[in-house]
């Protein structure tokens, strides 16, 4: 007993060094990262991956590429970032939250060689995490970007596939103004002589991949063109490919888009296959049908129901939007929402205020949360009822008291909302 409130006591002291590093904010570029790695041993060399990069959908993918192969009983290990409730969310080793001994032992090894004036957060802990999953030794590891590409500490690996979903606005403040901006800094993880595949839609962005694969000599497939999804009823697919098809795919997660992150993690699937890893249409199949990703679209009660969804860019809120309007067509829900300052906030209250009956603001958990009143106003501009209140829980349980069994409570504008709200619902993190 003692021995685990030790180790309990080291695992409450790991995180709060890793939390202190935040101090830092972000800084991207990959100089300092590299010798991080190098000093470590390069693990990331030390295990083969598929690199997920994109502006929406990369969660989504990424879990169906992981669980795939979990599926065809492969051992995995999947990196994505943000956590919703607690940090070891970021690294799954076959489906599990890493152990917090393999994390406490990982850290004490980075912290011995890395450089306090610069490391940020997220360097430090990609370099823990890259060490904990070669430790793991899996057979695949799914890598999940986490901001922008060409210049994220992910970007260090040398993967089998590359994957680069959708492409809209975001972070312009660091990766450039402009979609052709932004889609320069995702190709920027597409790697010589190694298969990409894209589900970018919009032409300046699609031309910006295909001319950076072509200069890498990278085969590329394009979702639409290559390989295509065909809805046929509900929320059922058909998927095509010039070596595949499958009939009746039936992704286990809400929204219409589920069809497009759905098809590209087939696509990266179909890549391994022919490099030798032997997974079954049943396999995919299955798979797919079994997924869920906390935070998407996700139903946490009824009577009143309540959506969470972790929509922070104006192309994922338009898809929140379409698929409320979808799914419950006759009701105005009362919507919880929060965002961060370095989001376009106004832009993401005015594509979601116009099914909204009322909204209450709240604060997300992060230290680039923005106020909540200020948001308030930005609705009641917009001519929407709205409150505010100091804290997420606050603003939830005020919700709940103002609705009915029929109501509908959808909570969105933030990933930094997700944990917090499930927690509320009684869901837990595993």
């Amino acid at each position: 007993m003692h021995d685990q409130s030790s180790r309990d006591n080291q695992y409450d002291e790991t995180i709060k060094f890793l939390y202190s590093l935040e101090r830092f904010g972000i800084l991207l570029g990959l100089d300092n990262i590299t010798g991080l790695l190098d000093r470590l041993g390069n693990p990331q060399n030390k295990f083969r991956s598929v690199h997920v990069a994109g502006s929406n959908g990369k969660g989504s993918t990424s879990s169906f590429i992981n669980n795939i192969l979990t599926e065809a009983g492969y051992k995995t290990a999947l990196y994505t970032s943000p956590h919703l409730n607690d940090f070891r969310e970021r690294i799954r080793i076959d489906g599990a939250l890493v152990s917090k001994e393999a994390l406490i032992e990982s850290t004490r090894k980075v912290k011995q060689i890395y450089d306090p004036e610069k490391t940020t957060f997220f360097e430090f802990t990609t370099a823990v995490a890259f060490d904990c999953i070669a430790q793991a030794r899996p057979d695949i590891a799914i890598i999940e970007v986490g901001l922008g590409g060409r210049l994220d500490a992910t970007n260090t690996i040398h993967p089998m596939v590359s994957v680069i979903t959708d492409i809209s606005l975001e972070h312009e403040d660091y990766l450039g103004a402009g979609l052709a901006a932004v889609a320069g800094e995702k190709a920027g993880v597409i790697k010589e002589n190694t298969p990409v595949i894209t589900g970018a839609s919009r032409k300046t962005p699609l031309e910006v991949i295909s001319s950076k694969a072509r200069e890498l000599n990278a085969p590329i497939k394009i979702f639409g063109k290559d390989f295509r999804g065909k809805r046929t009823s509900g929320s059922s697919f058909d998927y095509t490919s010039e070596s595949l098809r499958l009939e009746n795919v039936q992704p286990g997660m809400l929204g219409a888009h589920q069809m497009k992150n759905a098809s590209l993690a087939i696509c990266a699937i179909e890549e391994l296959k022919a490099m030798g890893f032997r997974i079954s249409d049943a396999h995919i199949l299955g798979a797919i049908k079994r997924t869920r990703f906390p935070g998407r679209l996700e139903i946490l009660r009824s009577e009143p129901a309540v959506i969470i969804d972790g929509a922070h860019t104006p192309e994922g809120m338009r898809l929140l939007k379409s698929a409320i309007r979808q799914n419950y067509p006759s009701r105005k829900p009362l919507l919880l929402f929060g965002a961060l300052k370095d989001k376009n906030y106004e832009k993401l209250a005015g594509i979601i205020a116009p099914i909204a009956r009322e909204v209450m603001c709240v604060p997300p958990q992060s230290d680039r949360g923005l106020a909540s009143g200020e948001l308030s106003g930005v609705f009641a501009r917009l001519g929407v009822k709205s409150d505010f209140a100091e804290s997420i829980e606050e603003g939830f349980s005020r919700l709940m008291r103002m609705a009915n069994k029929d109501d509908l409570i959808v909570a969105a504008g933030s990933l930094y909302m997700i944990g917090p709200i499930r927690k509320l619902c009684g869901l837990s993190d595993e």
